[in-house]
This record gives structure tokens, sequence and C-alpha cells, in this order.
């Protein structure tokens, strides 16, 4: 005798389904955590497309980002390969080029 209890696995085996379709998406998502690992603070960060000549605004804004601290850089769907630059507090620059920032969920200055 079938029991309906049978149905429950295959629904909650649908529902994985529909997840994985969702995770399979996410490869093409750039979004990425900048987290400053060095004593000194953050005071700008730049993002742009690997191959674009101008760095943009200023990520942070009039924030900072302490030591220990981290923050989240949401870009365009599918803009994967980056270059990115922080500026210290005493002014000095470090960079990263052509990140790909879509299989990179954590990204740190030290």
């Amino acid at each position: 005798m079938p029991m309906p209890c049978r149905l429950l696995p295959l629904g909650a085996l649908a529902g994985l389904l529909l997840a994985a379709g969702t995770a399979r998406a996410q490869p093409h998502d750039p979004t990425f955590r900048i987290t400053n690992r060095s004593p000194t603070v953050i005071n700008e960060i730049y993002v742009a497309s690997s191959g674009v000549n101008s760095w943009g605004a200023d990520r942070l804004g009039d924030r900072t980002l302490g030591s220990g601290a981290s923050t989240t850089i949401a870009l365009p769907a599918g803009q994967c390969l980056n270059d990115i630059r922080v500026v210290y507090d005493q002014g000095e620059p470090a960079e990263r080029r052509r990140v790909n920032t879509c299989s990179v969920g954590d990204l740190v200055f030290p």
C-alpha cells in the first residue's frame, strides 16, 4: 500500500534541485568582501573592471575600514575580472590586479 509520505521526499528533492539551480547562477556574482588584516586603517577602496583606465569613485566614501574590519563590495553581474586598490591612512596604496571576484568571496589585505 503506497504511503502518502513518499511524496515528501520527492518534494524535498524538487526543492533541492531548485536550490541547486539558484546556486549555479552565483558563479557570475562578483560581489565580494574585503577584510583589512593590517594594523593600519584603510581610507579608500577602488574597484575597476580590469582593462579600464580609471579607478572610479572611492567605495568607502566617508567611512574607513579599521584593522580586522570587513566590507562588502557589490558589482554588476558578470563583472568578474577586476582590479582592486586600497589606500591606507598614511597614503600608501596596495593593489591586486585581474582578480576573479566571481570565484573569490573574500579578499584579505594584510
